[in-house]
């Protein structure tokens, strides 16, 4: 993590980093108002490097008027939106815990499974917010690990809607070739071909991520996209149980 200097964004108090994507990166931060009201947030804003390059902004702004209308237990809420010099940023309910690839990477390292009882719970959740976000047309494009927190109380939300889209069937454009954006290993077919995709790719992807959730497995594996592609595209899909009785 790195310190962010106590500097201000607008009425808002950068206090450290807490990650760092491609796009963007998220600062743990303070709200205030009247009569000592203080909140903790995250602020999620473009990168320094990005910050003036039309596209990425596009892109943010998209995210933030897609985001900003789903309210949902089990997704990250977004709270605010604003601009500070050439910046852009999005103001994000805080979950104060860890991811699930995290939580995946820890039992790994043991050697062990996460627990039965808590992986239902996990996938329950999961599917909820999905529905509720399929429901009102957007398409994450992104379900994976890393965008699945998981707080301290138990709660689990989808976060990330940076490369979300309206679901292609409510589109009136013709199809087209689509930049491929997102984590190979949880693709859909028809993601990795730069097609257009709907709420079925997200299934796709969260059932690679609940074969993962359940067994400690990459669903597909591979070290390079081309490998991890192949498998996708071809490979035998295993049974879980064959994996973890």
């Amino acid at each position: 993590m790195t310190a962010a200097g106590n500097r201000q964004l607008e009425r808002y108090d950068l206090l450290e980093r807490i990650a760092v994507g491609g796009m963007a990166e998220v600062f743990l931060a303070k709200a205030y108002g009247a009569h000592g009201f203080e909140k903790t947030v995250a602020i999620k804003r473009i990168l320094p490097d990005l910050a003036r390059t039309g596209e990425f902004e596009e892109r943010f702004i998209d995210e933030a008027k897609l985001a900003v209308g789903l309210s949902h237990a089990n997704i990250v809420q977004v709270l605010d939106f604003g601009r500070d010099d050439d910046t852009l940023f999005l103001v994000l309910e805080y979950v104060d815990g860890i991811d699930l690839a995290a939580l995946l990477a820890r039992y790994r390292s043991r050697g062990q499974t996460v627990p039965l009882p808590a992986a239902f719970h996990i996938a329950i959740e999961l599917a909820r917010g999905l529905d509720y976000a399929h429901q009102r047309g957007v398409v994450h494009r992104d379900v994976s690990p890393s965008n699945i927190l998981l707080s301290r109380a138990g709660d689990v939300k989808i976060a990330d809607f940076g490369i979300a889209v309206p679901d292609a069937r409510g589109l009136r454009q013709p199809s087209q070739r689509r930049r491929i954006m997102g984590k190979w290993r949880y693709m859909s077919p028809e993601q990795t071909r730069g097609e257009e995709v709907g709420t079925r790719s997200d299934l796709f992807a969260a059932g690679a991520v609940l074969f993962e959730l359940f067994t400690g497995d990459k669903l597909f594996p591979g070290d390079e996209p081309e490998q991890i592609m192949a498998n996708i595209h071809d490979m035998d899909i295993p049974s879980a149980s064959s994996r973890r009785p």
